[in-house]
């Protein structure tokens, strides 16, 4: 399947003057069609795995359709598997890489959307990806105390929807999180093995850091299939910044040690200057290697499949190519669908909230908190800085053309990096109580300030550019340990195939703003600084029209931006919650074994107990291949569990027949 840009035509009509709608924009991304919109992953039927075309994207409602979905017709493979994994985004590769090392494994991963576009690897074409054929589109339902001024009230969540998963669409940022944020899930929520000192190893597992002489070995690994690197290309914004935080006393150093407070350039998720996805890393180099490893694409998970009486998960029913299909689990069914969808999946098999599932006629099988507990890494649209001519990196579009056909030969240029979200900061504010834990984030977006200051509210409805142009940056102020919450329902309209209804709740918690506020009030100082003014940098005193009623900069100025600008830095968690068996909110335990369920397990950033104060690629990265290693614990012994309680062993007394026998 070729990539499907998002349809100009759905916002031109309304927004003609902008840049994204000018005929060279029509061109532009005809281009990229052209260059990028194949996949390399793309082999005929019966060259390994499977590829069935069949999901088409309708750009009339923004969403994805299946040919014959309405059939009731069984197409019974019975085809049979050691595991099945639904999903296949960050977590779901890298299961699927780590559970065929078994040879005598036969593993099936199922992915709803299609083969990863080549598209996908070009750093600053993100925000072509988004509204994309690549992209889930979820929107938050309306709430009065966020996403105020965004069109209906509802912010906009990109989630991926392609091999890859959201590691294909994201911003790349390699950040997993202090000590501290491991040590809670363990001591705090009462998750024993989810401590530091034991997850420690499987981030340096996954890892290959191309700057390794820097960082050093503590902390950091060379032997994974994961490239970490930094961008190849920097632009004199970038150094203006990271030299404008040193002189406000930030120290600069790598933030993915002991300590986080302070700066950097941070390292990314790239190999050779393209974006290097979960894909990329995990699958790629053992497609068609391992036979044991089959791949469907385009195939829809409407459930796993669980026998009422016994409680035990046993298979998985999709669709794929307008026909239903059940593929069978003789050892574990592993969901691993992403924050969001995940949820989903549990409630349609009958694991979730049962008056709940009883509002749609779904069997309750085990009454389970499923989509509670969601929470964001959420952000907002300012403050803003304007860059003068001396440093604006905006180019004349046969220039824009050029570096895309330098990117697409060499992957050097312009493209070839995210602009300013290169640039980390974390800190603490007077609400943070744990020395030495930041509590705020920020990175510097890239905009063009006509087409923002042309209608702020539907800005992010139109973000059809290139991070790499740009005169002026969003400073992102980025809440790193919100105390709000909210929950996934499934869509009322159609519960299987519609999107489920995502209420963020953002910001219903005061504390949340008034961290952002005080966050934001100390980030703008960095405008003043020697090196900011030097290069005609000044922060964009222009209120924004939702808040042109209150005087610019002052608290309740940025408190009106925070509740009418919201946006999301694409970070949700929490709600297959991960907590040891007396704590009423916990999905799963510490194993990652859905309660009351036997042989069902789910792995990603649904499990987090609470989201790392950092960005969340990594960590999801770190749970799978940590869970990977807890299957094969439970299945081959041999391994230890998270709290070193029980030792499998070689002989006949295996103490992981018994945990097992009680699943």
């Amino acid at each position: 399947m070729s990539w499907v840009p998002y349809d100009l035509r759905n916002v031109c009509t309304t927004h003609a003057t902008t840049t994204t709608c000018q005929p060279s924009a029509y061109m532009y991304i005809n281009l990229l069609v052209s260059l990028f919109g194949r996949s390399r992953d793309v082999t005929p039927v019966g060259g390994g795995y499977d590829y069935a075309p069949g999901l088409n994207f309708d750009h009339s409602s923004g969403g994805y359709g299946y040919a014959g979905t309405s059939s009731t017709t069984q197409s019974e493979d019975n085809r049979e598997y050691d595991f099945i994994i639904v999903g296949g985004g960050t977590a779901g590769c890298v299961l699927a890489n780590r559970l065929t090392e078994i040879s005598d494994w036969k593993v099936l991963l199922i992915e709803a959307g299609s083969e990863e576009p080549d598209i996908t690897s070009v750093p600053s074409l993100l925000f072509y990806l988004q509204q994309s054929s690549v992209d889930w589109n979820y929107y938050t339902q309306p709430q009065p105390s966020a996403c105020r001024a965004r069109p209906h009230g509802r912010c906009r969540w990109p989630r991926g929807r392609s091999l890859g998963g959201s590691s294909a669409i994201n911003y790349m940022i390699y950040l997993r999180g202090g000590p501290k944020d491991f040590d809670e899930w363990e001591q705090r929520f009462g998750n024993p093995g989810w401590g530091y000192d034991k997850i420690l190893p499987y981030f340096k597992k996954s890892e290959n850091n191309g700057n390794i002489d820097e960082v050093g070995t503590e902390f950091h690994g060379t032997d994974g299939p994961m490239s970490i690197e930094r961008f190849p290309y920097q632009d004199q914004n970038v150094f203006a910044m990271l030299d404008g935080m040193r002189e406000m006393g930030m120290e600069l150093f790598d933030q993915n040690g002991a300590k986080q407070l302070g700066g950097s350039l941070i390292q990314c998720f790239t190999k050779n200057g393209q974006r290097y996805s979960a894909n990329a890393a995990f699958i790629r180099p053992i497609r068609n290697v391992r036979k044991n490893l089959t791949i469907r694409t385009l195939a829809f998970a409407t459930r796993v499949l669980i026998d009422p009486d016994t409680k035990t998960a046993y298979g998985v029913e999709y669709v794929q190519n307008g026909k239903y299909y059940k593929a069978f689990a003789k050892k574990e069914v592993i969901v691993s669908s992403g924050t969001l969808a995940t949820p989903q999946v549990l409630m349609l098999s009958g694991v979730g909230p049962a008056e709940h599932l009883r509002d749609y006629n779904i069997p309750v099988i085990q009454n389970l908190p499923v989509g509670h507990n969601l929470h964001d890494h959420t952000t907002v649209d300012g403050p803003i800085i304007s860059f003068s001519n001396l440093t604006s990196t905006i180019v004349p579009p046969e220039q824009r053309v050029a570096d895309t056909y330098t990117f697409s030969k060499i992957s050097r240029g312009p493209l070839a990096s995210t602009a300013g979200i290169q640039i980390n900061v974390y800190m603490a504010t007077s609400f943070e109580k744990d020395e030495d834990r930041p509590d705020m984030q920020f990175t510097a977006e890239g905009v063009k300030l006509g087409d923002y200051f042309a209608d702020p509210t539907k800005f992010n409805e139109v973000t059809q550019r290139a991070l790499a142009y740009y005169d002026g940056y969003i400073l992102r102020p980025i809440i790193l340990a919100p105390r709000s919450r909210g929950y996934i329902l499934l869509n009322e309209t159609d519960p299987v195939f519609g999107l489920p209804m995502v209420f963020a709740n953002t910001f219903t918690r005061e504390e949340d703003l008034d961290i952002m506020v005080e966050a934001i009030q100390r980030m703008v100082e960095i405008t003043n600084t020697p090196t900011m003014r030097k290069i005609g940098a000044r922060l964009v005193t222009t209120p924004l029209p939702a808040c042109d009623h209150y005087s610019f900069g002052t608290n309740e100025y940025w408190r009106c931006v925070c509740a009418s600008y919201t946006t999301t830095l694409y970070h949700p968690v929490g709600t297959a919650k991960m907590g040891p068996k007396n704590d009423p909110t916990a999905v799963v335990d510490p194993r990652l074994r859905v309660y009351g369920i036997k042989r069902l397990r789910v792995i990603d950033a649904s499990i987090m107990p609470a989201v790392t104060r950092a960005n969340t690629n990594a960590p999801t990265m770190m749970i799978a291949e940590k869970g990977a290693d807890m299957v094969k614990e439970d299945w081959l012994g041999g391994g230890n569990d998270a709290d070193n309680s029980w030792r499998g062993g070689t002989g006949g007394s295996w103490i992981g027949l018994t945990i097992l026998a009680d699943w």
